[in-house]
């Protein structure tokens, strides 16, 4: 699956992704910091890529729909350390198929996971 690990996700979760054997890229990690959502967004539709991020911006249809790119994942995990927070997300992601993420909306919570479907699957 390719990735794009927006630049406030968390470390953890990015190595998460990478041992599952992902192409993720790090806007971090390759020197795109600072980049607006929209280039985030767009860099993603391009490549087919699932954004993975914890800026609930992403949350907006209107402005970013999943469907032009692989997907979108906010991360809705705060006030927790960074060894919780990859602890819920892990225990989460396991549950969401790829199928689900694709083309789709999906927000992971503390308490669970939620599903904007935006294509069939």
């Amino acid at each position: 699956m390719k990735v794009i690990a927006d630049e406030n996700l968390l470390e953890p979760i990015i190595d998460y992704l990478k041992s599952l054997d992902y192409d993720v890229l790090s806007i971090r990690a390759t020197g795109l910091s600072g980049i607006s959502d929209d280039e985030v967004y767009q860099k993603a539709c391009q490549e087919a890529r699932l954004i993975v991020t914890m800026d609930k911006d992403f949350t907006r249809l209107f402005r970013f729909p999943p469907e032009k790119c692989g997907g979108i994942i906010v991360v809705k995990i705060y006030k927790r350390t960074i060894e919780e927070t990859l602890s819920i997300f892990k225990k989460f992601y396991e549950t969401v198929q790829e199928k689900d993420m694709a083309g789709n909306l999906v927000i992971i919570t503390q308490d669970g996971v939620r599903i904007r479907r935006t294509v069939d699957s």
